[in-house]
């Protein structure tokens, strides 16, 4: 196989032909054999079949026979008769007797004779032909003899015997025999049940007693009385098959000459000849379409990748033929454009990999910067706070507690809590606001109690109230409100809903702040990160590095009605795979 694999198509190709024009012509001689032995089969499958069929009208006859007796022998004219121990009472029955016979003959037109013996094997009565062999007494059951051919009448044809018991039905001893009966039977009806049981005009169907002598047959008359089936089945000329009836012991044979079967292939030969040569043409047209439409084309495609290396680029290859080939040059020229494609892609992802990266890096020095001596600040705070208690200043003691309080939470170290913990935040720094505006800006909470215990990135609630402050409430004469909603989406999210009532902003001005968002993809992110701090511009880049395409974030501002601020996220806990990454 390594070594034709080494050749060139061409060859390959037309040593392929070479052995399929071996095989047809090996399958043309397997094929005859094949046919003759599938012929002989179905046939053999047919004449079993027809066999069945004749031995169920024997089985019929033989049911027929057996009512026909049975009605005749336990008749009450016979059952007296036989029942009677009176010389002279049975002298004036035997005409009764002898009607009743008449009768019963006529029921079966091959009833020839009836004999009746008592259980001393005495003939009692009779009419028409008898038997001068011997009938083997007593009779037990209802016997079948075998051809009989000197009968001790004037009827000289081929006849069998049937031999019934009979039984007085009214003793009571079980089974008390009486005698018997003999039903002389002639052949000529078995042919006509084997005249349309033949398969061939030649073929022949044959009836054989016990001893194997022919009682009927159908076909080619044989100049022999004796059939011996085990020389016939070893002839190779001809098909034999046999049945044996259960009843009578008797054997159906089927001989059928094979040559008469096997001249039907004569057709087949033919027709297989004319196969063969139309298979030639067909593989000398095959040929010519390999070569214009297959291998053309194939040398066409391997000189184009073997050019394409070097050209590379746009070029693409030209198809010309819309077969198989031409789909799969056509399928070449789209992998060149998704390679092409795909190259691209790799090339931005890898570069947006490389700048989340190094935001990711920043944002771990911002963090650092920020936990500068930390157990200085707090004690600063504590400091300041126990100065105000001591001085009686309650409202400095509590701004101390929750800036504290804040720059604690703000400096820990793990980058997920739950959003009870950032709605604490928030309530801190709203402590902050509210001492600081002597009351005029509130924040209100509203949270779902099923999501206070989910978890989600810290420092986003936050900042964003922080914004709403300084940059729309703040810039408001009238008292204002920083509305925060927490809630659960019809997608099994969690949505933050952040709105104030505060000076809102103009069109433009929300548009370049959503271009500023947009900028999370581009380079300009990594130059810009440290003057954005942890505005909104920070917290839609960690919540997108965090959770990707299944977070959002969306804007909406009316310039003096106010601003909405919404951020969704997943509600499941990835806290400890997004920290892994």
């Amino acid at each position: 196989m390594g070594r034709f694999g080494k050749l060139s198509l061409i060859r390959q190709v037309l040593y392929l032909i070479l052995i399929m024009l071996i095989i047809l012509l090996i399958s043309f001689v397997i094929s005859n054999n094949i046919a003759g032995r599938i012929i002989e089969r179905k046939v053999t499958d047919s004449v079993s079949k027809i066999l069945l069929q004749v031995e169920e009208k024997m089985e019929s006859f033989y049911s027929d026979m057996e009512g026909i007796s049975t009605s005749l022998l336990y008749s009450p004219t016979v059952q007296t008769y036989m029942s009677s121990t009176d010389t002279l009472s049975m002298v004036l029955m035997n005409s009764e007797i002898i009607s009743v016979f008449s009768n019963t003959i006529t029921l079966k037109e091959n009833i020839r004779g009836i004999q009746l013996f008592d259980k001393e094997e005495t003939l009692i009565a009779n009419i028409g032909a008898g038997t001068s062999e011997s009938v083997k007494f007593p009779v037990e059951s209802t016997e079948y003899s075998g051809v009989l051919t000197y009968p001790d009448s004037t009827y000289t044809g081929p006849y069998y015997s049937i031999s019934v018991p009979i039984y007085n039905l009214k003793s009571n001893i079980h089974r008390d025999y009486r005698g018997s009966s003999v039903f002389i039977m002639d052949v000529n009806n078995f042919n006509n049940i084997l005249k349309n049981a033949k398969i061939t005009a030649h073929s022949r169907l044959l009836l054989l007693d016990q001893n194997n002598k022919i009682m009927a047959s159908e076909g080619n008359t044989l100049n022999f009385d004796t059939f011996n089936i085990e020389e016939w089945k070893l002839d190779k000329r001809y098909i034999v098959q046999t049945i044996t009836l259960s009843r009578t012991g008797w054997k159906l044979i089927s001989v059928i000459p094979k040559n008469e079967l096997l001249q039907e292939l004569d057709t087949v030969q033919r027709l297989n000849i004319a196969t063969y040569i139309v298979m030639f043409c067909m593989l000398g047209l095959f040929l010519f379409i390999f070569f214009a439409r297959i291998l053309k084309p194939i040398k066409a495609l391997m000189d184009f990748m073997k050019s394409y290396p070097k050209k590379g680029g746009e070029n693409r290859f030209n198809v010309v033929y819309h077969n198989e080939i031409g789909v799969l040059a056509v399928n070449l020229n789209k992998m060149l454009d998704e390679i092409d494609t795909l190259s691209t892609e790799i090339q931005l992802t890898q570069k947006q990999m490389y700048e989340i990266e190094i935001a990711k890096k920043q944002m771990e020095i911002s963090a650092f910067r920020n936990q500068i001596s930390p157990h200085f600040l707090y004690n600063t705070m504590e400091c300041i706070r126990a100065i105000a208690f001591f001085y009686k200043a309650q409202e400095i003691a509590d701004i101390s507690t929750s800036l504290s309080n804040m720059f604690r939470y703000s400096v820990k170290g793990n980058d997920f809590v739950t959003i009870q913990d950032e709605i604490s935040h928030v309530k801190e720094y709203a402590k902050i606001i509210e001492l600081r505006f002597m009351g005029r800006m509130q924040v209100a909470i509203e949270a779902d109690e099923d999501l206070l215990e989910v978890r989600t990135l810290k420092m986003l609630l936050q900042p964003i109230v922080e914004n709403a402050v300084f940059h729309g409430l703040e810039k408001k004469i009238d008292n204002g409100t920083v509305q925060i909603t927490v809630q659960k989406t019809a997608q099994n999210k969690v949505q933050y809903v952040i709105w104030d009532d505060g000076y809102g902003m103009e069109d433009k001005q929300l548009e370049e702040l959503l271009n500023c968002l947009r900028q999370f993809d581009t380079p300009s992110y990594s130059k810009n990160d440290a003057k954005l701090g942890i505005g909104l511009s920070n917290i839609y880049r960690r919540i997108k590095l965090f959770y990707g395409d299944e977070a959002e974030m969306t804007i909406q501002s009316k310039l003096h009605l106010g601003t909405t601020i919404s951020i969704t996220f997943p509600a499941q806990d990835h806290s400890e795979q997004l920290e892994d990454k």
